[in-house]
């Protein structure tokens, strides 16, 4: 899936992005940036850089849309950094304006936080690994496969919070389709591969 794309007219030239890019996964041609799929992470860094807003993350509100439309329950995971985008506004106010919006509901993400903890302390218990990287950012875990497969038999083999919640969320309500709204492009990659716990992902 291709989550970051580019608007050409808006390239400057300017090579702040491949500058910036953790993995130089950009490359230039004909005085445009060009983001090469293969070895992007999908850290989102080129998009927070880019001063021209040459680079646009896909947006699935018209996906969310058709949900809404299903007459199914739409339940939002909320990724808790919210409180960083709108400052003073809790989970209820949050929840009260996503239900405006369509949805039937709306939860903190951190449910799922707690299940993969559990799963982690899990894994500690059972003890015969000294290395056990996390696998809750979909971003490292795209590093890790792509840069460094040789640490990938320590990558841990739990879902990540969001999948974890989305799971949840269908395991209790039936019929339900989820919707993770957090901060993070990846997260679009990662419910497009792992098909059928995340429906849609929409950023802030």
């Amino acid at each position: 899936m291709d989550c970051l794309t580019l608007k050409k007219s808006n390239c400057k030239n300017c090579y702040k992005c491949l500058r910036h890019c953790p993995v130089k996964a950009i490359r230039f041609s004909g005085n445009q940036a060009y983001i090469i799929g293969n070895e992007c992470i999908l850290c989102g860094r080129c998009f927070v850089v880019c001063p021209q807003d040459a680079k646009q993350i896909v947006s699935e509100i018209e996906k969310v849309k058709v949900l809404f439309q299903t007459g199914e329950p739409v339940i939002a995971s909320l990724a808790p950094s919210f409180v960083a985008n709108y400052e003073g506004v809790g989970i209820e106010s949050m929840k009260d304006a996503l239900k405006k919006l369509g949805f039937s509901d709306a939860e903190e993400t951190a449910v799922g936080a707690t299940i993969v903890k559990k799963e982690y302390e899990k894994m500690i218990e059972c003890g015969g690994r000294d290395v056990i990287i996390s696998s809750c950012c979909h971003s490292v875990n795209l590093l890790i496969q792509k840069y460094f497969p040789e640490q990938l038999p320590n990558l841990a083999d739990v879902l990540s919070p969001m999948q974890a919640h989305c799971q949840d969320i269908k395991q209790r309500i039936p019929n339900a389709r989820t919707v993770f709204v957090g901060p993070c492009v990846a997260k679009k990659d990662e419910a497009e591969y792992y098909g059928g716990i995340v429906d849609a992902v929409l950023t802030y």
